[in-house]
């Protein structure tokens, strides 16, 4: 009988962990400072390669950043003060998008998509507006009662959260809708703002040097302090973080 119930068991747990791996829709990719995965009443410090899935809460406190890839392609950013939450991402086993679906509560979102469907099928609803998209690059920015949403590449439908008054975002264009109104006219986004929005975004990657037994240094560009000793292995190594002259952002 105990080894019938603790084969029960064992085909319980199996079967649970198998459905929790294939719930995930996406892991951390990216993670500057820090950030909390909330699942049901569960919560953890985000780590690069933790899954995430839907009814997952990523919440990015100040001074800190979190990127996403999602089982789709696509890459979400979530900036700090930002709070995000995943109602549903659905993608066959061939990688193909069915529909997605993101909340922000608050503060700023990249969400660079790939492209999916003959119709926009990837949303990210505020407490004002929703703005859908098929395959593009764009901003989403939310504080109380405005969203604006700037659009990089490709074209984002914004509406009011009812889904009526719907207008369409062209390439560096932007728009915003406050709570209970209609989205503003049109217009074009500045390099300013442009720049700010990838400011608050960017994962900057450190310079990696790793000194060999003959005391060369050979470098190259590392994410973390983490990476870079895991790319060195066992040599000597130094990291410069935020290499912005030699190694740019991603």
């Amino acid at each position: 009988m105990i080894r019938i119930i603790a084969a029960a068991l064992a085909l319980a747990s199996g079967l649970w962990a198998s459905a929790a791996f294939a719930a995930a829709c996406g892991e951390v990719l990216a993670l500057s400072g820090s950030a909390v995965i909330e699942s049901g009443t569960q919560k953890h410090a985000a780590a690069i390669g933790d899954s995430v899935a839907p009814g997952d809460t990523v919440s990015v406190p100040e001074d800190s950043k979190l990127r996403l890839r999602m089982n789709d392609g696509s890459i979400v950013t979530v900036a700090a003060s930002s709070r995000m939450t995943i109602d549903n991402y659905d993608v066959t086993a061939t990688g193909a998008r069915q529909g997605a679906e993101l909340t922000m509560t608050a503060g700023l979102v990249r969400a660079a998509v790939s492209a999916g469907g003959e119709t926009p099928n990837f949303e990210i609803k505020t407490a004002t507006g929703v703005a859908a998209v098929r395959g593009t690059e764009w901003y989403v920015d939310t504080q109380g009662d405005s969203t604006k949403v700037y659009v990089v590449t490709g074209n984002v439908s914004l509406a009011d959260p009812t889904g009526q008054n719907a207008v369409t975002i062209p390439p560096m264009s932007a728009s915003s809708i406050d709570a209970h109104k209609k989205p503003t006219p049109i217009r074009p986004v500045t390099e300013a703002e442009l720049q700010s929005l990838a400011e608050r975004t960017a994962f900057y990657d450190g310079l990696c040097q790793c000194i060999d037994p003959k005391s060369e240094l050979l470098g190259s560009c590392r994410l973390s302090p983490e990476a870079c000793k895991a790319n060195c292995q066992n040599a000597p190594y130094s990291f410069v973080p935020l290499a912005q002259a030699s190694c740019g952002q991603r």
